[in-house]
């Protein structure tokens, strides 16, 4: 398949229009300004890890922008959606981390499904730095409060 410069621009034009490409903005944003106000809450404000993280936001911003201008073109555009769909959900909750380190109120389902999935993360796996491998631990078992 010859990619023609009118393909790729009508693609990079489509995204302006894409409402998941919004919606990854938007939360990027947000992410940033409750992680900033996270920081400056627990006092361990750094200029370093600041710029470091919002460059991180921007490689992903970025890496969103390629795939939904590419993918597409390959006939991925369901590939290129649910992965940009994919790091909403990240922001997501990342954002809701952070308003609960903030103290802001949240409502009990998401506080207990947060609570659930960093025990969850956490257990499964165990990076041994000396070795720099990667270790399945025994599944937890959780108990679902009703």
């Amino acid at each position: 398949m010859i990619l023609e410069l009118n393909d790729i621009t009508h693609q990079i034009y489509s995204i302006y229009q894409n409402g998941f490409i919004h919606a990854l903005i938007l939360c990027a944003f947000f992410d940033i300004f409750t992680g900033t106000l996270k920081s400056f809450k627990t006092k361990e404000t750094s200029s370093s890890v600041s710029l470091f993280g919002i460059a991180k936001h921007a490689l992903v911003v970025l890496l969103i922008f390629v795939l939904n201008v590419y993918l597409p073109l390959f006939g991925f555009q369901t590939y290129a959606h649910g992965f940009t769909l994919w790091m909403v959900v990240t922001y997501l909750i990342s954002i809701a981390e952070n308003w609960a380190t903030l103290g802001l109120p949240l409502p009990a389902a998401v506080k207990n499904t947060l609570i659930k999935l960093k025990e969850h993360t956490e257990n499964r796996i165990h990076i041994d730095a000396d070795v720099m491998k990667v270790e399945e631990k025994e599944k937890p078992i959780i108990k679902v409060e009703e």
